[in-house]
């Protein structure tokens, strides 16, 4: 405690002992920030360190670093911040220097550097690493969202992945007992710090995975609590992602395969600024513990709530209608037609009687023209009948014969008159008539007539047929014409 001599002594008495008051606590501050200005003779002061838990909203609070265990908070405000148009980015990891006044802030107690003027002097180691990790796995398609796995709607049972001593424990627990009474959590332990941490982890989701149908889990949530980069990089190894990555394409591919439905994980890690590879390559990511639980775990009143709200609208809906109806059903009681329904329905019983008359007068006409259609068509009909054709042609065909039949019985009685004429000429002339005069008819051995003795030669025979009879000869000598003349 700091004390100060009495300024309200009287010069001019006589000296005593005075006693000591004790400095308010602004006048401690006061005299605190007043000696604070005065480093470095006023002037600004330059700080290198490595950033911390940045927490980048419209004014900028930060941490710096160095390998010791030594750190200073940082407040950047953003009318300072808009004059130093050239300002770094304070990013987890990244090395920067910060230029401006130590401060004491009274309200909260601690001393912070109020930046004016914020350059990039490099990045951390860790922060290098976990860029060059990040850049790999994004090529090789570990933080493709096409391949995330939805999240459950509404899910019976959780796996929670993390430290059974930590605190992101207890807090999926009480929010997913307050978000759904009696809504079970299962744990798998692991150490969630330090490298020996990694390699667990890693056996744990590809468990966890495998053996999610068997437990009945429909999610898995990877977790822990806050802390700074060193104690969360045990989620940042790539043994870890190559877990979260693997272990989702084998579910898959089992599922595939007819096995279970593959089960989604999702990675909570530290606080809201903080991002982990494993959170990048999770099927989602939630930025508490807490945050994991709300996303996963049903409100239980919300969803009362909600299904109280329609129920009450679906009976407002319902009682809405049937006071319509009714309304309805009242006037319509009214009406003049509904109480004497007969004068509704006998217009329309004189036009059916009407329409029914005239309909009964066109079928009798349409029929009797039909009949008489009928009666003449039969008359035609009948005239061009086979029948009466065929009889007609009959008759005909008769007629034909019998005149055919006269005409060749004339005809053959004048043949045969003809015939016997030229028989009686034939005969007339015959060589049978000749043969009875006298002369005979000599033929060669073919049956031909000789004519000259040319035709002949000795020693053939020949036939001589005579009026009755004939006989064969044989040729001793053939006479020349001069000597043919009857003998002596």
């Amino acid at each position: 405690m700091l004390f100060l001599q009495s300024a309200g002594d009287d010069v001019d008495a006589p000296a005593e002992p005075s006693t000591p008051r004790p400095y308010s606590v602004r006048e401690a501050v006061t005299l605190l920030n007043r000696s604070l200005k005065e480093i470095d003779g006023g002037r600004e002061i330059s700080i290198l360190g490595e950033v911390g838990s940045p927490r980048l909203a419209d004014h900028w609070y930060f941490t710096l670093k160095d390998g010791t265990d030594a750190q200073i908070s940082c407040s950047f405000f953003a009318q300072r911040r808009r004059l130093d148009r050239d300002c770094a980015t304070p990013e987890l990891g990244r090395m920067v220097v910060a230029t401006g006044r130590l401060e004491y802030w009274d309200r909260g107690g601690r001393l912070s550097l109020i930046v004016s003027r914020l350059r990039a002097e490099g990045e951390g180691d860790l922060h290098q690493r976990f860029e060059r990790l990040k850049a790999t796995l994004a090529e090789a398609g570990y933080f493709d969202p096409a391949a995330r796995l939805p999240m459950p709607e509404f899910p019976r049972r959780l796996l929670m992945i993390t430290s059974r001593d930590g605190a992101a424990r207890r807090d999926v627990e009480a929010t997913a007992r307050q978000r759904w009474p009696g809504f079970e959590v299962l744990m798998h332990h692991v150490p969630v710090q330090g490298a020996p941490a990694t390699p667990r982890i890693a056996r744990a989701i590809h468990a966890a995975r495998d053996r999610a149908a068997a437990l009945g889990v429909d999610a898995i949530v990877l977790t822990r609590g806050g802390g700074s980069i060193e104690d969360l990089w045990c989620f940042n190894e790539r043994e870890v992602a190559d877990a979260i990555h693997d272990s989702r394409r084998r579910a898959i591919e089992r599922h595939r395969d007819g096995g279970p439905s593959p089960v989604p994980l999702i990675a909570a890690i530290g606080h809201e600024t903080d991002t982990s590879i494993a959170e990048l390559a999770a099927d989602a990511r939630a930025s508490t513990p807490t945050q994991a639980a709300m996303q996963l775990v049903p409100d239980a009143r919300e969803h009362r709530g909600v299904l109280d709200a329609r129920l009450e609208r679906l009976r407002m809906l319902v009682a809405a209608r049937l006071e319509r109806a009714d309304a309805r059903l009242a006037s319509s009681a009214r009406h003049e037609l509904l109480r004497r329904p007969e004068r509704l329905v006998d217009p329309h019983r004189r036009r059916i009687t009407t329409l029914a008359a005239r309909l009964e007068a066109a079928v009798a006409g349409r029929l009797a023209a039909a009949a008489t259609r009928t009666t003449r068509s039969e008359a035609r009909l009948g005239s061009v009948s086979p029948r009466s054709r065929t009889e007609v042609a009959a008759g005909r065909i008769d007629s034909a014969d019998r005149r055919l039949r006269l005409a060749m019985s004339t005809a053959l009685q004048r043949r045969r008159v003809l015939i016997e004429h030229a028989g009686r000429r034939l005969r007339a002339v015959g060589p049978e008539q000749v043969l009875d005069r006298g002369y005979s008819l000599t033929l060669d051995a073919t049956g031909r007539p000789l004519r000259d003795s040319a035709d002949v030669q000795a020693g053939a025979v020949v036939t001589t047929r005579l009026a009755r009879g004939g006989f064969e000869a044989t040729v001793d000598r053939r006479l020349e014409e001069r000597e043919s003349g009857p003998g002596p």
